[in-house]
């Protein structure tokens, strides 16, 4: 084969040119490998979380050692001065403190109990005792009250209501006030005493309610004493044994819980005192097939009450004789609102005639603008009259 000299510097240009791309292609290559491991660097060193990682693989976390603490050594006989204690002036009993006095205006000044003591009675064997003793220890209501007939047509007469006017609490919350005086003749009862005479032939010779302690004898005149208020309060023991005698002869307790509902202070304070007097009887509700229903007008149920609360009526039975009757729904409270002329509709205003403190306004108790939800509602008011009837009557026939 013949080279020449034209073929020869041809080919050694060609090789030239290959291995001079060869290695701008070699460079070019390293150029991007050092760009790719400086910014390598650079991720690994700003990156605190490749940093960690790298950190716990090439390093092994040592064991840290904690040291148990050292007990604390008190020094002894060391004397402790301790501040004194404040000065306080002698503190009245609790219920020295927590007692309102409010003067009681009544006929009769209340009177500690000392002719009318008995024995107490073992309430438990009461239904062992003979006809004859029930009948000495119960009474006749009937001959004592001169009542005729039962219904719709009874007649009887009665000297007096009372209201038992207890220490503490509010006893006279259902009455007017002057200042720090009570007017028993303006009030739920006198209303009450207004409607009987209205629709009833029972005559009630004093038509202002009598206010006395439990533990006087005026109570004996009554065929019930009528306890109602909002707060807490607590009988004295000869208030507990005369009322447990009153009731032993006949007599009857009415309450009326002027906070409508259950577990008002009144009533956790009503239901005490009652297992004080009476310990061996607890109270059960009644339903409309109980006598009170129907001993004067005839109720299907019991009526609504403020509010529009409709609590079973509650009694307290000894020996199958009810001796105390207890209403949670505050009909005492309609009773403030007196009946017009009719005895149907609420009467507004004050007349001469009849100046006795009532509802002014539908739904506002003016003195202490108290908001209730039914006051004027005619009917409501006028079936609390009527039940309270339904209870006197029932009480004296019974």
């Amino acid at each position: 084969m013949k080279w020449s000299i034209a073929s020869l510097i041809e080919t050694f240009k060609r090789n030239y040119e290959v291995q001079r791309k060869s290695e701008a292609f070699l460079v070019t290559i390293a150029l991007a490998a050092a760009f790719l491991v400086g910014a390598s660097v650079t991720v690994v060193t700003t990156s605190q979380t490749v940093q960690d990682i790298i950190r716990s693989v090439i390093r092994r976390e040592e064991k840290r050692k904690v040291e148990a603490p050292k007990p604390v050594v008190l020094p002894k006989n060391v004397p402790v001065k301790l501040p004194e204690p404040p000065k306080v002036d002698k503190l009245q009993k609790l219920e020295q403190r927590m007692v309102v006095k409010r003067a009681i205006e009544s006929r009769v000044r209340p009177k500690p109990l000392t002719t009318m003591r008995r024995k107490e009675f073992d309430f438990k064997r009461l239904k062992d005792l003979g006809t004859g003793l029930r009948g000495a220890m119960y009474g006749d209501y009937a001959h004592r009250f001169n009542v005729v007939s039962s219904g719709a047509g009874i007649q009887a007469t009665i000297e007096q209501l009372v209201v038992v006017a207890y220490e503490g609490g509010d006893w006279d919350c259902e009455f007017h006030h002057h200042g720090e005086k009570v007017d028993l003749g303006k009030g739920s009862l006198p209303n009450l005493i207004r409607e009987i005479e209205r629709r009833t032939n029972i005559k009630v010779v004093n038509k202002v309610p009598v206010a006395v302690r439990a533990d006087s004898p005026e109570i004996h005149k009554s065929p019930f004493v009528y306890f109602t208020g909002h707060r807490d309060f607590r009988l004295t023991e000869a208030e507990v044994e005369n009322l447990r005698t009153y009731l032993l002869q006949g007599g009857a307790v009415v309450a009326n819980s002027s906070l409508a509902g259950r577990r008002s202070r009144f009533d956790e304070a009503f239901r005490r005192e009652m297992k004080r007097v009476i310990p061996d009887y607890d109270f059960k509700p009644v339903g409309s097939d109980h006598p009170i229903f129907k001993a004067f007008a005839t109720f299907d149920r019991i009526p609504v009450g403020m509010n529009y609360w409709q609590e079973p009526l509650e009694v307290i039975e000894i020996d199958g004789r009810v001796v105390v009757i207890y209403n949670l729904n505050n009909y005492g409270g309609l009773m403030l609102a007196a009946l017009d002329e009719t005895g149907q509709q609420i009467k507004r205003g004050i007349s001469a005639e009849d100046p006795t403190y009532r509802w002014e306004g539908p739904r506002v108790w003016p003195n202490t603008r108290r908001l209730y939800a039914n006051v004027d509602d005619a009917r409501t008011v006028v079936d609390a009259y009527v039940f309270n009837i339904n209870i006197l009557a029932y009480l004296l026939t019974r």
